[in-house]
């Protein structure tokens, strides 16, 4: 019994927002996760083929997150299957007031990019001691 193969296809980014890419070419949107808990707001986002080199962050005057990536993978020659494409990252997000940029780290490992911004100490939740 044959089964058929589900491809899942990157969303290609046809906005003028991929022109920030120095070599735009192609561009998609990769897979992320957002995690937020009292003291920060982490980004796990989804980039094979991406070196440590290859990545920008950026947060703008209007709080937007600006996450480029130039993927130096190449197409192989005499491909018999494919279900990936190959091509740039972009990604942007909007965050709130409530987090530090100034204090933005981020590490690329195996493939992944994990982006902390702590919350500023300002917004973050006080417990309040009550004396009997």
């Amino acid at each position: 019994m044959a089964t058929e193969v589900e491809k899942k296809t990157k969303q290609e980014i046809k906005s003028t927002a991929a022109e920030h890419l120095q070599d735009a070419g192609i561009a998609y949107a990769p897979d992320v996760d957002v995690y937020v808990d009292n003291d920060e707001m982490v980004f796990a986002v989804d980039m094979p083929g991406v070196e440590k080199g290859g990545v920008n962050i950026d947060i703008n005057e209007n709080n937007a997150l600006i996450i480029q990536a130039k993927n130096l993978q190449v197409e192989p020659e005499n491909q018999v299957l494919r279900q990936f494409n190959i091509g740039n990252y972009y990604r942007s997000f909007q965050i709130g007031e409530e987090f530090d940029k100034d204090k933005v780290t981020g590490k690329l490992e195996n493939g992944v990019l994990e982006i902390h911004i702590p919350k500023r100490e300002e917004a973050k939740p006080k417990r309040i001691k009550i004396n009997v």
